[in-house]
């Protein structure tokens, strides 16, 4: 048997802009899915979640490898990474799936080629993804991404550490949305105030960074708050969740939505930064390493 973990992830800014060429500021967090993959007598998935996504990620390994077959083999996913909550758990399951098989087929670890074929899976889960979360889950740590065009992308794995006084970051669960992020990125695109939210947003992802940078706790909550206000102007945050971030605000602390968004119900998980966050808000840690080999043949 061989075992594999994979973080999952939050935008700290930056969803939805980046599909259109702007940056955006991810974390890996301390929250993994683990994938193991052994020889049996039958192909065999073990999930909780629908298998056909994990098969279409076989499949491309076993067409990059020009393999006529895979072999029997089963495949077991343990996960805390929850599906449907923006945390990046379809990228994970991609990365996982990935790296846990090239390498019990051909004992290779390569994180840039595990992240090249997880991008081409997440594809079928996204339509058009910007890559940005399954680079971020792939390397871990901070990442600085941007992707311009579709043969064009900066990755930087910013070499910045979150302060330990910044250690009050949290998820508050508002329910799982009922759209899908692809459908929420075909939102957007109809909105006539899409370069104004943009360019606006933009600013916030830099503004946020600089506040990390230079430990300035002021900026960051400022940032975080204009931020989610860009998002807010685009209609990805339904009117169930904004009066929860306005009362976070309120008390001095600053949350916003993370991936997609949701427009009728929830949007999975809000970001939280606070050092009173509301009873029963999720306390979590940014800069978790990437995907690593746990257990060898």
């Amino acid at each position: 048997m061989i075992t594999v973990s994979v973080p999952g992830k939050i935008h700290l800014m930056g969803e939805h802009a980046v599909v259109y060429g702007k940056p955006a500021l991810l974390s890996a967090i301390n929250r993994r899915m683990r994938v193991s993959i052994e020889k049996s007598k039958k192909m065999e998935i073990i999930t909780t979640e629908s298998s056909s996504y994990m098969l279409y990620a076989l499949e491309k390994v076993k067409e990059y490898l020009k393999l006529d077959a895979l072999p029997s083999m089963r495949v077991t996913i343990v996960s805390d990474i929850p599906a449907g909550f923006h945390l990046g758990s379809s990228a994970a399951t991609a990365v996982g799936l990935v790296a846990a098989l090239i390498y019990f087929l051909k004992k290779t670890w390569n994180p840039t080629l595990i992240n090249a074929i997880a991008y081409e899976v997440e594809k079928k889960q996204h339509g058009n993804p910007s890559g940005g979360d399954n680079t971020t889950v792939t390397f871990g740590g901070l990442v600085w991404f941007r992707k311009e065009l579709e043969f064009l992308k900066s990755m930087q794995q910013l070499d910045i550490v979150i302060p330990s006084a910044f250690n009050h970051f949290y998820l508050i669960d508002t329910g799982r949305p009922k759209e899908t992020t692809g459908e929420m990125v075909a939102f957007v695109k109809t909105q006539k105030n899409l370069q104004a939210f943009l360019d606006a947003n933009e600013i916030q992802t830099k503004n946020i960074l600089v506040g990390i940078k230079e430990k300035n706790e002021g900026e960051l909550l400022d940032a975080i708050q204009q931020g989610e206000k860009t998002l807010e102007t685009i209609g990805v945050v339904s009117k169930k969740v904004i009066p929860i971030i306005r009362s976070i605000e309120k008390a001095g602390g600053a949350a916003k939505i993370l991936g997609g968004g949701g427009r009728k119900e929830g949007i999975g998980y809000l970001l939280c930064y606070s050092h009173n966050p509301p009873k029963g808000s999720i306390p979590i840690v940014l800069g978790e390493e990437g995907v690593r080999l746990e257990r060898k043949l």
